[in-house]
């Protein structure tokens, strides 16, 4: 399967193209279909398909206001799109030749492969089931004459080339649905090989800076000393790099236990202050509220994930500024952790794309954008949430969300 951020990714992309391509169409089929009807080449009967087009370029340009004002409504009206374009199909397949027009039942094809994009396995199924449902309707209904052939290119009619267009039509909407999925799997092959090379690449680069900077000072004939200290701070570079990898990708046994968020985030930033640049001037204000809010996680882990976040932001402060940390009850099931840095904020592309692994935006720094991926990992696997938000001039806020423990 896909991974969901990149599903996501890709689904933005898709479905801006699709729609565009859906309402330069339905734009240049209506007007051909308007110059039609004033040549009297379509009869009045066909003007339905005029409303029908309307409806379509209606609700394909709807889609780009409601994305940047109602992003949360994207996925759901790209998929009432999709159910609603099998209908606006059917009605042009029954003008158009009915199910004697093959062109038209080609169609069909063409929504259930787009389906298999924007749906999930149960909805492709659903989907590739209400599509031969519609199309079986319309070859019964022009089969027994409930509705009149629209038959304009006179094709003799049997019930013999009935039923082969219904069996042709409904056997290659199947073996489409069947591509479709394959198709999806294959998609997430390449995703995990492209994964696998840009994950060799850094691996390789991260380790081989340390390496050339501990070959230098052996080769060196410097001060024994300082070189000693400075090979063992590469050394325990390359130490971090391969425990974030571990507990990127590895399944270790939690150890959940009762303890205070305010303990659990105190060491937290304890542990980043001793580590951090001395040459910055970071300070870290407290929030606390005074009830004592406890959590079931492991210890270890969620000390790591807020270590990580807090250590995201020193690294965004440039030279001087301030973290705020906020405890808090969230309503009466939720404690909600708030990290707010005065650094470099976040653009709207990269907040999306933040808790990849890999993925980084600090250039010139040190680091391999594993930290808010590490981060991310432990607090859902303690039953937690984790979000970010981010304005010009005013930094950035990570928001965790545990449950809390009466």
């Amino acid at each position: 399967m896909i991974r969901p951020d990149t599903q996501d990714s890709l689904h933005l992309r898709l479905v801006d193209y699709l729609f565009r391509v859906k309402g330069v169409l339905g734009v240049m089929l209506l007007f051909l279909f308007v110059m039609f009807r004033l040549m009297q080449f379509l009869d009045r009967e066909r003007n339905a398909l005029i409303v029908i087009l309307l409806f379509e370029v209606f609700i394909s340009f709807l889609h780009f206001p409601l994305r940047i004002r109602k992003p949360e409504w994207t996925n759901g009206y790209v998929a009432f799109s999709l159910w609603a374009d099998v209908l606006a199909v059917t009605i042009a397949l029954h003008y158009f030749g009915g199910i004697y027009s093959m062109v038209w039942s080609a169609v069909y094809l063409l929504l259930v492969a787009i389906g298999g994009f924007f749906l999930s396995e149960q909805g492709r199924w659903a989907y590739m089931i209400y599509i031969s449902v519609v199309y079986s309707l319309l070859c019964y209904l022009e089969h027994q004459g409930i509705v009149a052939r629209e038959n304009f290119l006179h094709v003799p009619v049997s019930n013999q080339l009935d039923l082969f267009c219904w069996l042709s039509t409904m056997s290659l909407i199947l073996l489409t649905f069947l591509l479709s999925g394959r198709f999806m799997e294959m998609l997430g092959r390449l995703q995990r090989l492209a994964d696998l090379g840009r994950m060799s690449t850094e691996i390789a680069q991260e380790i081989r800076t340390p390496l050339q900077v501990i070959e230098g000072l052996a080769e060196g004939q410097g001060n024994r000393e300082a070189s000693g200290k400075e090979i063992k701070v590469q050394i325990e570079r390359m130490a971090h790099f391969v425990r974030e990898i571990l507990a990127l990708g590895g399944d270790e046994l939690m150890q959940s236990s009762r303890v205070g968020i305010r303990a659990i985030v105190d060491h937290a930033i304890d542990r980043v202050l001793e580590t951090s640049d001395p040459r910055k001037e970071v300070v870290v204000e407290r929030q606390f509220c005074e009830e004592e809010l406890t959590v079931q996680v492991d210890i270890d882990q969620a000390t790591k994930a807020f270590s990580n976040l807090l250590r995201n932001g020193v690294d965004a402060i440039e030279q001087k500024g301030k973290i705020r940390v906020r405890v808090a009850r969230n309503g009466f099931e939720w404690v909600q952790v708030e990290i707010h840095d005065t650094g470099r904020e976040i653009h709207q592309g990269e907040c999306e794309r933040i808790f990849e692994p890999f993925y980084t935006s600090k250039t010139g720094m040190r680091g391999v954008g594993l930290g808010l991926a590490v981060a991310k990992r432990f607090i859902e696997s303690n039953g937690g949430m984790i979000e970010v938000k981010s304005e010009v001039g005013v930094g950035s806020m990570f928001i965790v969300n545990l449950p809390v423990i009466p």
